[in-house]
């Protein structure tokens, strides 16, 4: 085995690994690198290459680690990087790819991390993203994806974060979600998500984050969101949504801090929200909520309770 800089190479002197990570490089990623029948690892992240993913990376059978991100990169995301059929991480976040995501990319069944945020995507998230058995992260953030989401997502059981945040998704939020029962991170804010907060959320034990915030749901608020018992951000502000805040909220023991400004909440603040013992904010205002502010909630840190214009409990 023979070592450059970056290079790594087998006792027959073929590249296996290729990493030249925050190198300043400029000009494009040559097409000549689908040659190297051998590579395993191909990280050229944090440069400054521009221009298209050469197609011929596909070529590369024996590829696992493909990571192109924070570049200066254009052009769509080429179908042949479906032929990679060992690839188990992906990353090319933080370019200016645009482009639809191809189908093809549900092939890579050894896939663990599918890393695309921050580019220009447009059009909808494929189906055939369901089909990533293995899949452990799946980060779509911060595109211009439109559609639904795809309830195929809800068969990705091995899935911990699911980012699909600022984009421009619209429909329902599917129910099949609350399959991902080894998700910690649910992002789905700042798209324009319509319908109810389905109730089968409240099956994801494992979540810590779950963010709604910035979209048009409606309804009430589940109280099988109470369920989660890991959860430590729950956000859901400015929606729709109405009715009262669920009591079954302050069985949220790991709760540090709880976002439900901006939307049409009414009724009084469940007493047993008091019982958060591990919460440090707690914005409720821009509803309609009336009664008066439970004990136990004066001692949070950081709150908009001073706007609500409701009293103290007594004995508080």
């Amino acid at each position: 085995m023979r070592t450059w800089h970056g290079v790594r190479t087998d006792d027959n002197g073929r590249v296996t690994r290729l990493r030249l990570v925050e190198n300043r490089l400029t000009g494009e990623i040559p097409q000549e690198l689908g040659d190297l029948g051998n590579l395993e690892y191909l990280g050229l992240h944090e440069n400054r290459l521009t221009g298209e993913i050469p197609q011929e990376l596909g070529n590369l059978g024996n590829l696992e680690y493909l990571v192109l991100h924070e570049n200066q990169l254009t052009g769509e995301i080429p179908q042949q990087l479906g032929d990679l059929g060992n690839l188990e991480l992906l990353g090319l976040g933080g370019n200016q790819l645009t482009g639809e995501i191809p189908q093809e990319l549900g092939n890579l069944v050894n896939l663990e991390y599918l890393n695309l945020h921050r580019n220009q995507l447009t059009g909808e998230i494929p189906p055939q993203l369901g089909d990533l058995g293995n899949l452990k992260l799946l980060l779509l953030a911060q595109n211009q994806l439109t559609g639904e989401i795809p309830r195929q997502l809800g068969d990705l059981v091995n899935l911990e974060y699911l980012g699909l945040h600022k984009n421009q998704l619209t429909g329902e939020i599917p129910q099949e979600l609350g399959n991902l029962g080894n998700l910690e991170y649910l992002g789905l804010r700042w798209n324009q998500l319509t319908g109810q907060i389905p109730q089968e959320l409240g099956n994801l034990g494992n979540l810590e984050y779950l963010g709604l915030q910035k979209n048009q749901l409606t309804g009430e608020i589940p109280q099988e969101l109470g369920d989660l018992g890991n959860v430590e951000i729950l956000a859901l502000v400015q929606n729709r949504l109405t009715g009262e805040i669920p009591p079954q909220l302050g069985n949220l023991e790991n709760l540090q801090r709880l976002f439900l400004t901006g939307n049409r909440l009414t009724g009084e603040i469940p007493p047993e929200l008091g019982n958060l013992e591990n919460l440090q904010r707690l914005f409720l205002s821009g509803n309609q909520l009336t009664g008066c502010i439970p004990a136990g909630l004066a001692a949070v840190e950081e709150n908009d309770l001073d706007q609500l214009d409701l009293p103290d409990c007594p004995g508080n």
